[in-house]
């Protein structure tokens, strides 16, 4: 039977501590990939504006060798971090990557939005494209796909009947958060309904469930794989290397997930006994809720209120310190929103119910090697 075997990872900048090449230790694990895929969470660019932003995120354009020679194929750059370096930094990102024979998927170098991509591997074909959600420090001199539902679905309608399978990247959701959202499940569900195969989800830098429904895969985010672990506020170093047996006519097979944990000097290993296991059962629990429908809006709130005003305060305090008035006054309006709102109820909902899974230790936050 005829069959390609896709690996997929979550975020990647493509540096390490020590500047050295980053997937020496996980290089076996892409031995019998037919198709390997990453997110590229950063310009690899050493000119362009820098973006008026906390976190500004780049690395030479020279490493984009240590993705060709670890056997990337195609990586999205729909994410908002793929603007940090301007239109300069954007283009100098897709050109790297195209020098080294790796296809950029999810944004163009000219205002002329990208069109999906097929790739075809032992008689299977694959269309890819990718979407991200956010502000992106970027001109309209370029192009970056946005995640709009109705261009998604009319994408599946242009590669129907063009292809075995729809591989679609999203950069989305909510930042350090375990859960993805209800609106994100049933998005997935639609996208899957409407023709996709398999969903390939980021941006968290966590790792996030992963559901089968109707035939299909979701990896709701597959969380950091080579990145630095203490950004950006000493998160759980853990990630996970998803594998995936695709087959004609758009049957997807097996999974197989490998449980990952990132080093000081940025670069990802196996993780070893009892760590691999931990990281398997927090991934089989934080599924549960989300495969059996059981993820409520309200309990969505009591889990990611915690980081999410986290985030946003430490965001506004470096902006307030650096631009003044304005930002502060940005911040007061902020915390009256409703989405603010709803995680304050969450908050005080929280002090009242057992033990959620993300208040316990988080495998990996602890590690290192």
């Amino acid at each position: 039977m005829q069959r390609l075997k896709l690996i997929a990872t979550g975020d990647i900048w493509a540096r390490t501590a020590d500047h050295r090449y980053p997937f020496g230790e996980v290089d076996h694990l892409f031995q019998d990939k037919d198709i390997l895929f990453g997110n590229l969470e950063t310009a690899l660019s050493d000119t362009g504006e820098a973006a008026e932003k906390h976190h500004v995120i780049f690395t030479s354009p020279d490493a984009a060798q240590y993705l060709e020679e670890a056997g990337f194929d195609l990586m999205s750059v729909a994410n908002n971090h793929s603007g940090d370096l301007g239109v300069e930094g954007f283009r100098n990102t897709l050109r790297a990557l195209e020098q080294r024979g790796i296809v950029a998927i999810g944004g163009s170098a000219t205002t002329e939005r990208q069109e999906p991509i097929i790739i075809e591997r032992n008689g299977i074909s694959v269309g890819f494209f990718a979407y991200t959600t956010g502000k992106l420090a970027i001109s309209r001199e370029v192009s970056v796909n946005r995640l709009i539902e109705e261009d998604i679905l009319r994408d599946i309608g242009a590669l129907a009947g063009r292809c075995d399978h729809i591989a679609i990247s999203l950069h989305w959701g909510t930042e350090m958060a375990y859960y993805p959202s209800p609106e994100q499940i049933e998005l997935a569900h639609r996208l899957i309904d409407a023709g996709a195969t398999l969903i390939l989800g980021h941006h968290s830098h966590t790792i996030q469930a992963i559901e089968r429904y109707h035939g299909g895969l979701i990896a709701y985010s597959l969380g950091m794989f080579q990145f630095e672990p203490r950004w950006p506020h000493n998160i759980s170093r853990e990630a996970i290397l998803l594998s995936v047996d695709l087959r004609k006519n758009g049957i997807v097979g097996v999974h197989e997930v490998v449980p990952i944990i990132i080093d000081d000097n940025f670069a990802p290993h196996p993780a070893e006994e009892p760590m691999a296991s931990d990281i398997l059962n927090f991934l089989s629990e934080i599924s549960r809720p989300v495969v059996e429908g059981r993820l409520t809006r309200a309990r969505w709130f009591e889990e990611v209120a915690p980081v999410y005003m986290k985030m946003n305060l430490e965001s506004y305090r470096y902006r307030i310190r650096h631009r003044g008035l304005l930002p502060l006054i940005e911040m007061g309006v902020w915390l009256f929103t409703p989405f603010c709102l709803r995680c304050y109820a969450g908050l005080i909902r929280r002090l009242f119910r057992p033990e959620s899974v993300t208040r316990r230790r988080v495998p990996g936050q602890n590690a290192g090697n």
